[in-house]
């Protein structure tokens, strides 16, 4: 609990000082959507995401849960939407910001171990493993290699 709050008000100064902070080396993962003045927590090890408003002091918006979900690797704000994709040791998972409604869940491929979320040059978001991108594709119940070709029979 501690580390928690020495997280909470490390990203309280950032967001205080508009500085974007990214995931955290200590295991937890931290995120600051300037634009939107949202904050995203997830404790070390837990797979619950919290979003946070912090535009007019702090106003909890929604828990990102998934029973399947394992520890938390990374996050990204789709900002126009409000979708919050998670990444996670299960794989990928998009949720509505604002009440916290799984939309989707993309399983990690077998013997793949994500570890960071990153946007393409065509503002696409990819999970990466190692040096290889994979993405959710609608209908694809997992991740795909970035570019694949996928038929729906």
């Amino acid at each position: 609990m501690p580390r928690l709050v020495a997280s909470l008000l490390c990203v309280f100064a950032a967001a205080l000082f508009a500085v974007p902070v990214a995931a955290a080396g200590t295991g937890g993962v931290e995120f600051y959507a300037a634009d939107l003045k949202w904050v995203l927590l997830a404790a070390p090890g837990s797979g619950v995401v919290q979003v946070l408003d912090v535009s007019r002091g702090v106003t909890p918006l929604a828990s990102l849960r998934n029973a399947r979900r394992g520890t938390v690797l990374a996050v990204h704000v789709q900002r126009a939407s409000r979708r919050v994709w998670v990444l996670a040791d299960s794989g990928l998972d998009v949720h509505d910001g604002f009440n916290g409604h799984l939309l989707g869940h993309w399983a990690a491929p077998e013997g793949v171990r994500l570890e960071r979320l990153e946007t393409n040059r065509a503002g696409q978001l990819e999970a990466w493993s190692a040096a290889r991108p994979y993405e959710a594709q609608v209908g694809a119940a997992v991740l795909v290699p970035a570019g694949a070709r996928v038929t729906m029979r």
